[in-house]
């Protein structure tokens, strides 16, 4: 078995062909240097359009409107629930305080359930699909402006629900 060792300058591997004979050992550290066809950027990254500023402000503004709108009627939908959920209280004659606890319909509470999970999965949505949209260069703009009505669309049906209860 011929002795296998590095030359002085780490560069050259001697031994294995034969005694005494020097040869440039593969790095087989690094993937091989690409040719010039293959180094060329793929298509898909060239073809990426720029960031506009203009779709991301429009994008941006519709999702702070969505925002506003949800927490418009979160506060209804909270406000109403509350109504619904607390102790009647009535003090008698001998100073003793009798309490009677209403619970919320049913109602009350899918209504509560489909306002608030619909607007928290619109608003989810539309700034996941708008960053990816914008991402991709793709209009953003469009994500947030289809959330806007399912906002307003799950907070009336919320409403609805927790009103007539």
């Amino acid at each position: 078995m011929p002795s296998e060792s590095w030359a002085s300058g780490g560069s050259q591997y001697v031994g294995g062909a034969g005694p005494g004979q020097a040869f440039e050992a593969p790095d087989q550290t690094m993937p091989a240097p690409l040719s010039s066809a293959e180094a060329v950027a793929p298509r898909a990254a060239l073809e990426r359009k720029a960031l506009r500023r203009r779709d991301i402000l429009v994008s941006a503004l519709l999702y702070l409107v969505g925002v506003v709108a949800a927490f418009g009627w979160s506060y209804d939908l909270f406000a109403k629930l509350f109504d619904l959920v607390h102790n009647r209280c009535t003090a008698k004659k001998d100073f003793s305080v009798q309490c009677v606890v209403i619970r919320p319909p049913a109602s009350a509470l899918w209504g509560l359930l489909i306002g608030g999970g619909g607007m928290f999965l619109a608003l989810v949505g539309a700034m996941v699909l708008a960053s990816v949209a914008a991402m991709t260069g793709r209009r953003a703009w469009i994500w947030p402006a289809f959330a806007l009505p399912a906002i307003l669309i799950a907070g009336g049906a919320g409403h609805i629900l927790v009103a007539t209860a």
